[in-house]
């Protein structure tokens, strides 16, 4: 069997979504290659008990290089990281990939793949990229660089072009993130490289249930209208906006639920102290295998991107928000992948971060029994059945790679 090797940051037995996600391919990709992986050292999951749904197959090999430590939000602890890790993954795969070999890779953490494209050049390989992250277009919404016209971003933007360009396959998650990369990629002449493969729900672990049958004892939780984010708590989800927008609310019967953490977390809660907000409550993280409990514990779920992330993220927790038959309100782009979803689907609620007034509008009126909560549910549960299951999504997977 030809060979494959994956570099990542982050693999088995993390259960983070880029771990879990390429530890899945990998398992598939063994029914076609064998499988090496080159890995960083767990970080975030080390502690963590065995999760019965999330095996690695014994046929994949992996390496694993020592990748530091640090606070995963501080951007200059992530930084070193990343480039310190790139480094030790470009050089052992310089000692071991052949010409006949392909390489498989996802573009974080960023440093890789300008190396992996270097290395490609010196020694031939086919290489396809999974594309999760845009760079350097998605340090401008996440504030990290201010400006395009900064001298540092057109340096980066030169190098990262010509570096995705480089690639024999580029995957990427959403029709506006193939958008994106088209242009990034020099346009038409590369357009053939770039193929749609959405990320995936997990229909077998999580289904529907009733918030009453996963919480019998929160009062809150059973008796309001809960909308709930659960995920990461980013620069790049416009939550402190959405906060600015819930202190207006005067509809008693809702409840904005927070689960996860991240960069901004802290602001949030400090923001509802301050300004006393009953109707909003907060949670930790939690493990990958709690999640079909902690998606059924509202009514609609909420996906965010900031404005300026068109076409450089397709939040991976959209699908199986679906699996859970779960509404979504999507305040973000329209055009953007998700928003696309919620209006040819009828899933749920689409708006974008302008639309304050009617945001603010849409949570004061909101009406559980008026709004066909069930049929939006209904269908949810049934497109990620027939269209964005596990194994429909791998076998694309095998397909192309």
């Amino acid at each position: 069997m030809k060979k494959l090797w994956i570099a990542t940051e982050l693999f088995y037995p993390e259960e983070t979504s880029t771990s879990f996600i390429l530890t899945k391919i990998a398992n598939k990709l063994t029914e076609k290659y064998e499988v090496e992986v080159i890995c960083g050292e767990p970080t975030y999951d080390k502690n963590s008990a065995p999760n019965s749904n999330f095996v690695l197959n014994d046929k994949v090999t992996v390496t694993r290089l020592k990748s530091g430590s640090g606070d995963k939000n501080s951007l200059v602890a992530r930084t070193f990281k990343f480039v310190s890790l790139s480094l030790s993954i470009f050089f052992k795969l310089l000692t071991k990939v052949k010409k006949e070999d392909k390489v498989f890779i996802v573009t974080n953490p960023a440093p890789l793949v300008l190396l992996i494209a270097l290395l490609k050049k010196l020694k031939g390989f086919e290489l396809a990229v999974l594309v999760h992250d845009v760079f350097p277009e998605n340090t401008i919404p996440a504030g990290i660089i201010k400006s395009k016209d900064k001298l540092i971003y057109k340096i980066l933007t030169w190098f990262f072009d010509r570096a995705y360009a480089s690639a024999d396959r580029l995957i990427v998650l959403g029709r506006d993130m193939e958008d994106v990369v088209q242009k990034k990629i020099g346009g038409r002449r590369n357009a053939g490289k770039i193929t749609i493969i959405e990320n995936w729900a997990e229909t077998e672990n999580i289904v529907p249930r009733k918030k009453s049958e996963v919480d019998p004892y929160e009062k809150d939780i059973i008796e309001k209208v809960v909308f709930q984010y659960a995920g990461n708590i980013g620069r790049v989800q416009g939550l402190l906006e959405l906060l600015e927008i819930i202190k207006e609310v005067k509809n008693p019967d809702l409840l904005f639920y927070f689960v996860g953490e991240g960069a901004v977390k802290k602001q949030m809660q400090e923001f509802a102290v301050s300004h006393q907000l009953q109707n909003v409550q907060f949670a930790g993280s939690y493990k990958r295998e709690e999640q079909n409990n902690i998606l059924n514990r509202c009514d609609i779920s909420i996906i965010t991107l900031s404005d300026g992330m068109y076409g450089f993220g397709v939040p991976s927790k959209t699908y199986n928000v679906l699996a859970a038959g779960k509404p979504i309100l999507f305040i973000g782009d329209a055009a953007s992948e998700v928003g696309r979803l919620v209006a040819e689907e009828q899933i749920g609620y689409s708006f974008n971060h302008q639309q304050k007034k009617e945001i603010l509008d849409f949570f004061n009126n909101f009406n559980a029994d008026t709004e066909n909560i069930q049929d939006k549910s209904l269908k949810a549960r049934q497109l990620a059945e027939e269209k964005y299951s596990e194994e429909v999504i791998l076998n694309k997977f095998k397909e192309i790679i």
